[in-house]
């Protein structure tokens, strides 16, 4: 899809991806936000994260990617004239993504300390429990993120991940 906008001299590229966490088995509970998170943090087989950083940075450019429990998503903001160079940048990628260990185990270390912190808020507490109660705690609906499905998850896993879901026929691109 594309729309036209003349207002500002800069191209944004969406992509949404039909795929998620609900994909994912029980044991692996974790794996999809931690793929999203390492593809951009992890950079590509053909330019490091701290590369891809400055050159973000140096080009005031942005990419970013993500996986949720239902859908996944990457975006790249460039100026107009930096395009026929940075798309080629975000391709590569969002197909050809490092997954270096240390930055798979920085995004697992995260994930953690999200789930020390999720009975901090009252309203969590009830949304994961109402969810159990409704659906049963083997349900995708109605499971919890925990220290051993982070634990469960290993890079083989998730390059298998990235593999089967960031493909063409499961990405519409605007």
């Amino acid at each position: 899809f594309l729309l036209e906008d003349k207002e500002l001299p800069l191209v944004d590229v969406s992509v949404n991806l039909r795929a998620g966490g609900v994909l994912v088995p029980n044991e692996k509970a974790g794996l999809a936000s931690i793929t999203g998170t390492v593809i951009r943090s992890g950079g590509s087989e053909n330019i490091s994260s701290d590369s891809l950083n400055t050159l973000l940075e140096n080009n005031a450019a942005s990419m970013e990617t993500g996986i949720g429990f239902t859908s996944g998503g990457a975006s790249m903001n460039v100026l107009k004239q930096d395009v026929d160079r940075m798309l080629p940048v975000f391709i590569d990628l969002l197909t050809n993504p490092a997954f270096p260990e240390e930055k798979i185990e920085l995004a697992k270390t995260q994930q953690k300390s999200s789930i020390s912190r999720r009975n901090d808020n009252a309203q969590g507490i009830a949304y994961r429990v109402f969810n159990q109660l409704i659906y049963g705690e083997n349900s995708v609906y109605g499971r919890n993120t925990e220290y051993a499905s982070i634990n469960n998850i290993t890079r083989e896993d998730i390059v298998n991940f990235h593999t089967q879901h960031f493909v063409g026929q499961n990405m519409m691109v605007g």
